[in-house]
């Protein structure tokens, strides 16, 4: 029987034989729930969360597994949708939920926090954290010039020196993407 094309190949997922089920039902849950959702750029939330998926696989190759990248595609379902973490949970696994949890901002929570709460949850939240910051980085040309150069402020200030502490091949792009959006920003 033709399924017809895998769906994570088509957004440039390349996943192992045994993570292939799991990240299929990840995927359709994520198009599901994040079904006409917009970010601040203008942007689709599910073009934003294949991009982290893409970011968390091109920095943790290659020893990249499919509970990482169900949470890379699953990371803001919680935060943007009606969906509570116990159902991630459920569905995934203990991992996911927690790398999910690890990711999702808290109100009144600053960004250091955020980044410094991934940070403490360990390498593969931290990886996550600092991969869903790069996607908004490379996206933040589309947001107000205000609001854009605070994130990049905090990016530069916050991020950055995480990535480059964690995930050095991570750090140089995520510099050169500050750079460009600065550039671009004026």
């Amino acid at each position: 029987m033709n399924e017809g094309p895998d769906p994570l190949a088509l957004v440039g997922l390349q996943i192992r034989p045994e993570d292939r089920d799991r990240l299929r039902r990840a995927w359709a849950w994520v198009v599901a729930s994040h079904a006409g959702q917009v970010r601040d750029d203008g942007s689709r939330l599910i073009d934003h969360v294949v991009s982290v998926a893409r970011n968390v696989q091109r920095f943790c190759a290659p020893d990249c597994d499919g509970d990482l990248l169900i949470a890379a595609l699953l990371h803001d379902i919680v935060e943007n949708t009606p969906v509570p973490l116990n159902d991630v949970e459920t569905r995934f696994g203990a991992r996911v939920a927690s790398l999910v949890d690890a990711v999702t901002n808290r109100e009144g929570e600053s960004a250091a926090d955020s980044a410094h709460r991934a940070r403490d949850a360990g390498r593969d939240a931290l990886l996550l954290r600092l991969s869903d910051r790069l996607d908004g980085i490379l996206r933040s040309p589309g947001r107000s010039p205000k609001k854009a150069r605070s994130f990049l402020a905090t990016s530069r200030r916050v991020h950055l020196p995480l990535a480059e502490e964690h995930f050095p091949a991570l750090g140089e792009a995520m510099r050169a993407a500050i750079a460009q959006a600065e550039a671009h920003i004026g």
